[in-house]
This record gives structure tokens, C-alpha cells and sequence, in this order.
């Protein structure tokens, strides 16, 4: 896969970055620094739950597929994976957040 260059304020935190693989036709998420460097993912689908929680937050659920993980980071211990699945979800929320402040969201209200 290769890296994209860089367009989001988001990034310059260097976590992650963006990586194609020739002939797909969507974006790839690369962890770039931390305890899940050098897994790449992909999000599937993305929905937010109708009703707040009493706490008035907002759940957000979606499905993601590895696609590459070079460390053999075991991200099915129970250890790992909640906070593999937070770390990925605050990334979603940023993506989310610059696709609403630059205009380019794309939703199916479904």
C-alpha cells in the first residue's frame, strides 16, 4: 500500500495516515505511531444510535476489517481490543468532523 499525502489538520499529530492499494477504489487508515503501529484498516459501516445515552452522549457504532497488521499486534486480547477499537473510533469522530467542516459528508439516511 502506499500513503497519501496528507490533507487533514488531524493528521499532524502523526498517528495515522491514509494508504491505497492500487485498483481500490476507497482509503485505507495506517496507525503510524503508538502500541498499533502498522495496522491498516478500513472502516465498513458507520451509524449512530437514535437516542442519546441518559449521559447525553451519542452511541456510534461501526465495523472496521484489518487489513495489514506488520507488528502482529494481538488486538484480540481482551486488553487490546477495547482500546484498539476506542483508538480507531476517535479517529472515525475526527474524519467525521472534517468531513462536516469542509463540506464533503456523504450519508444515507437510511
Amino acid at each position: 500500500m502506499k500513503t497519501q499525502k496528507k490533507t487533514s489538520d488531524t493528521e499532524s499529530k502523526k498517528i495515522y495516515t491514509f494508504a491505497q492499494r492500487d485498483g481500490d477504489d476507497f482509503s485505507c487508515v495506517k496507525l503510524i505511531e503508538g502500541k498499533y503501529s502498522g495496522i491498516i484498516y478500513k472502516y465498513e459501516r458507520v451509524g449512530f444510535a437514535k437516542e442519546e445515552n441518559p449521559d447525553g452522549t451519542l452511541p456510534m457504532k461501526f465495523d472496521f476489517t484489518i487489513l495489514k497488521n506488520e507488528n502482529k499486534v494481538d488486538i484480540d486480547l481482551e486488553e487490546n481490543k477495547q482500546e484498539f477499537i476506542n483508538t480507531i473510533g476517535d479517529i472515525l469522530i475526527e474524519l467525521i468532523e472534517d468531513q462536516i467542516n469542509n463540506g464533503t459528508v456523504v450519508y444515507d439516511r437510511k
